[in-house]
């Protein structure tokens, strides 16, 4: 899935600075702002509550929502 000109928004809707290419989203940690990588495909690091991305500075987990049909991912945490 290609989500490279999605807008990002946080789980509250807010927009957010992230860098969206192809199927990859890099941001910073919503708790702590450290870099995290996560990718949109099944299964795949961030892309489910089940698979989170993992922020290395402080833990905190984050998964991604991804609506194609308005071209919007939102980033949630867990």
């Amino acid at each position: 899935m290609k989500i490279t000109d999605f807008l990002i928004m946080d789980g509250n809707g807010d927009l957010i600075d992230a860098d969206p290419h192809g199927d990859n989203i890099a941001f910073s940690c919503l708790a702590c702002g450290h870099p995290v990588l996560a990718i949109a495909g099944n299964s795949q690091r961030g892309s489910d509550e089940e698979h989170a991305a993992i922020c290395k500075g402080c833990g905190q987990k984050h998964f991604l929502d991804v609506r194609e049909h308005t071209s919007k991912l939102y980033i949630h945490t867990l």
